[in-house]
């Protein structure tokens, strides 16, 4: 041990270094700064892409992406009036050429999420009445003819029923209503006749423009008369698909009965319909009946019958008195089997 080893050392500790300091904020960043970190995220521009989903949509390929960006706009719940153009583009676009693209058994499920959508965006007040008459055919694709095609039988039964049902709702059929087209020749056959006649060139400015203006507003009620007429029309053929779709499934024992006794409501009220519509009936009609002969035909006795056919069978039978009571056999005075154990 050293003579010096208990003192203590000369040298003194290395100074801790100080941490570097921030260089000064002018007062003029530090609000720069704080206003970067308190701005909005840019607005997304709705009708912009509204518009770019509108020009794919109608793309096969593309439908399914598509179909669930415009999905994502809708849910978002910032969708307004002034957007209900755009979005009604994406809708047209969506069922054409022909709406029984959503009948396709590979997007049905897109097709069904995308006008349930549209039907909130409708009810919040996105889309006009116009657009409203319009979206409530596109359903009947959407919504009817797809709960159609079911292979759940009691699914089915109900499907029909609602078919059935909304062929009672329609109004009865009326001839097509005259368009702009027809108007238009006969406007100018009569501006021809009224010139030969001397009596345009006689009106003032004032009364010309007041003739213009109603021919104007006769052209417009005309087109909104034809506008409801086709409507009309589209939801009686999107009905007649439903009816399709519901007799493709007839070779299955248990949709024949709903089959049969949907072709027979709907031909019984054929006259709801026109012409091409009412031959398409009787066609759909002769068909199911010529299967069901056919079936009957190939089986022995009863058991070639549906339970519907069975208890049409007993109610022809049956023997009616006249108060429309349903008597026993041997029986007409609407006592039934009680009658016969009293002698």
């Amino acid at each position: 041990m050293g003579l010096f080893d208990d003192l203590p050392s000369a040298k003194r500790p290395a100074p801790t270094p100080a941490p570097a300091s921030e260089p000064a904020i002018e007062p003029d960043a530090k609000r720069a700064k704080a206003s970067e970190a308190t701005e909005r995220p840019r607005e997304v521009d709705h009708a912009s892409a509204l518009t770019k989903i509108a020009s794919h949509i109608g793309n096969p390929a593309k439908f399914k992406k598509a179909a669930q960006l415009a999905l994502a706009l809708m849910r978002g719940g910032e969708l307004e009036r002034g957007h209900g153009k755009a979005l009604f583009a994406v809708l047209t676009n969506a069922m054409e050429p022909t709406p029984r693209r959503a009948n396709d058994p590979g997007v049905r499920f897109e097709y069904r999420e995308l006008f349930d959508a549209a039907e909130a965006c409708a009810e919040d007040g996105v889309l006009n009445a116009k657009h409203k008459a319009r979206l409530a055919v596109w359903m009947l694709h959407v919504r009817v003819v797809n709960d159609v095609h079911t292979d759940d039988n009691f699914q089915f039964a109900k499907a029909t029923k609602a078919v059935k049902a909304l062929v009672d709702a329609l109004t009865d059929h009326g001839p097509r209503p005259r368009g702009d087209d027809e108007d238009d020749e006969d406007a100018k056959d009569e501006a021809k006749d009224e010139a030969a006649a001397g009596k345009v060139e006689d009106e003032d400015e004032e009364t010309r423009e007041m003739r213009e203006h109603a021919a104007r507003m006769r052209a417009a009620e005309r087109q909104a008369e034809l506008d409801a007429w086709q409507l009309r029309e589209d939801e009686r053929e999107a009905l007649l698909d439903a009816c399709d779709a519901a007799h493709s499934h007839y070779k299955h024992a248990w949709a024949q009965t709903a089959v049969d006794m949907l072709a027979e409501h709907v031909h019984e009220r054929r006259a709801k319909f026109g012409k091409e519509h009412r031959a398409r009936i009787v066609e759909m009609y002769e068909a199911v009946r010529n299967k069901r002969n056919a079936r009957k035909a190939a089986a022995a006795g009863a058991e070639g019958l549906t339970s519907f056919e069975r208890s049409q069978a007993r109610f022809t039978n049956a023997a009616i008195s006249i108060r429309g009571g349903v008597g026993g056999e041997g029986t007409r005075d609407g006592r039934g089997e009680s009658a016969i154990g009293g002698f």
